[in-house]
């Protein structure tokens, strides 16, 4: 395999036959907003965890632990996750739409025309310029290794 910039691509089926540049044009805009998708189904998912994890309801558990021949005891909040919840069908559902995404993003990718590889790699670009600043970033500052 080689890169190309020929006109004539075949994308994924036999049906999506490209042999003009209008129709290449049109298929990498398709592309690059299927890239873009991609990388808002990954900020999806992450702010739905998070938003799921701040409204669990929480147990407190005291636990005694003996550290030196004083007894320090520590208040812990545990939950239990359950499989067959609501939020825990929706990660799921999502997950497997992001995984074949991801995987049609790489079929497209290894047709090695460049303009579509181009499409590919500009829109998970454009589409973490737009999702990937909401991220949150953790520092910890007990961590002495940076």
């Amino acid at each position: 395999m080689y890169f190309t910039s020929n006109v004539e691509v075949t994308i994924l089926f036999k049906q999506w036959h490209v042999t003009t540049a209008a129709g290449l044009l049109g298929s990498a805009i398709g592309i690059f907003i299927l890239a873009m998708v991609y990388e808002g189904l990954k900020f999806l998912r992450e702010y739905l965890y998070k938003k799921n994890a701040s409204s669990i309801q929480y147990a407190t558990v005291a636990v005694t632990s003996q550290s030196g021949g004083s007894r320090v005891t520590e208040i812990q909040k545990v939950t239990r996750n359950r499989m067959l919840s609501g939020p825990h069908l929706i990660q799921t559902l999502l997950h497997v739409v992001q995984f074949v995404i991801s995987y049609f993003l790489m079929l497209i990718f290894m047709t090695y025309n460049v303009w579509i590889c181009i499409a590919v790699a500009l829109g998970a670009g454009a589409g973490f310029f737009l999702f990937g600043w909401k991220k949150a970033t953790v520092v910890d500052v007990t961590e002495h290794c940076h």
